[in-house]
């Protein structure tokens, strides 16, 4: 994980992190794919929870991402805690 990334996240009063995960986006699980290559780890991370939560991504890389192949649960956030794909929230 990039440190220049966790940085820019943290800056969000959205975000909060802990030790299950690589940081929560508004009580959601939140995994970090700083490039294509983490996303399949990222989403079988998710899968942990049903699929329900957000990748966080760099706003550069979205172009590598097809967003319509990534979980209709998951969400994207780019680093600056901005919402890319609103995640859906599982019913209780």
């Amino acid at each position: 994980m990039s440190s220049d990334f966790k940085e820019l996240i943290s800056k969000s009063s959205k975000i909060s992190f802990d030790n299950q995960w690589d940081a929560k986006y508004e009580n959601l699980p939140v995994v970090f794919a700083l490039s294509i290559d983490d996303l399949n780890v990222a989403l079988e991370k998710l899968d942990e929870v049903g699929g329900y939560g957000y990748v966080a991504i760099w706003r550069k890389n979205l172009f590598a991402f097809n967003t319509k192949l990534i979980s209709k649960r998951c969400g994207l956030i780019d680093e600056n805690a901005n919402l890319l794909k609103a995640a859906r929230i599982p019913k209780k």
